[in-house]
């Protein structure tokens, strides 16, 4: 395996999509309540956007031509409540069933990072799902630690709607 990371192009839309949508497939699965069904279209416009948004890069990770996975990176500014501070936001990254467990996502990572300190930024953030284990696993093995805990409640309907 010879993976080599580049920025994604254009002509990379279609492969980055299936990609996305391989990533939603398992999210939704895992938690349907929060994740929505895979959705071509949106993926689609979502990258499109971003290769138009000079605060953002999307990395592509490729063997012999063949997609093996994606990073997104987007600069983020701290909210109000804390102190100021830009950071970037490692917005997405999946990795190809085929080729994970293979240093494919420890090289997009190293990707992002390059294109923060670029940036004269010091702080790379990203946000992870408790059900994905595996990530989390990842995630720390390569420096990330855990610094803030989203919790959500679901609470019944108060009227029972007829339909």
């Amino acid at each position: 395996m010879n993976v080599s990371v580049r920025p994604a192009r254009p002509e990379d839309l279609v492969a980055l999509v299936h990609l996305l949508d391989e990533i939603a497939a398992f999210h939704h699965g895992e938690d349907p309540t929060q994740f929505r069904e895979a959705a071509t279209a949106e993926h689609s416009r979502y990258l499109e956007e971003l290769f138009q948004d000079p605060d953002a890069a999307v990395f592509v990770a490729e063997d012999q031509g063949v997609l093996a996975g994606i990073a997104v990176t987007v600069i983020r500014e701290a909210p109000p409540l804390l102190n100021p501070n830009r950071f970037v936001l490692l917005e997405n990254l999946a990795v190809a069933a085929e080729f994970r467990r293979a240093g494919v996502g420890r090289k997009l990572v190293d990707a992002a990072v390059l294109w923060t300190r670029a940036r004269d930024i010091q702080e790379l953030d990203l946000n992870v799902y408790e059900f994905n284990h595996n990530a989390i696993r990842f995630y720390e093995a390569i420096g990330f630690r855990t610094v803030s805990r989203r919790m959500k409640r679901t609470l019944a309907p108060l009227v029972e709607t007829k339909r």
